[in-house]
């Protein structure tokens, strides 16, 4: 089975991870206050179908962008086409701009 690949066609999504201190105690027992200050925002493109993975050299740890990534091989004829997320290096955002 051939499957239709368009090469760097994906969708992007965004991920928040709020950066937070240790639990203070407030009044009553057993009542905390969880401080937290600025998060972290990742932007995440999940793959339909690519033909190549990331290098290493694109990797946080050898100087790239990326922070994480996660792939998957497709059943084709090739073997080739993979399907998957980038999800590239954080920026530290104001939880606040984001809050509901």
């Amino acid at each position: 089975m051939a499957i239709n690949c368009v090469d760097e066609e994906y969708y992007t999504s965004e991920q928040f991870r709020l950066r937070a201190g240790t639990p203070m105690p407030i009044e009553g027992v057993g009542n905390f206050k969880y401080h937290t200050f600025l998060a972290e925002k990742y932007e995440i493109r999940n793959y339909v179908a690519i033909r190549e993975l990331p290098a290493s050299t694109e990797f946080r740890g050898q100087g790239g962008g990326l922070y994480s990534a996660s792939f998957s091989r497709m059943q084709d004829n090739t073997g080739q086409i993979f399907s998957g997320k980038k999800v590239y290096n954080p920026t530290i955002v104001d939880e606040d701009a984001y809050s509901y």
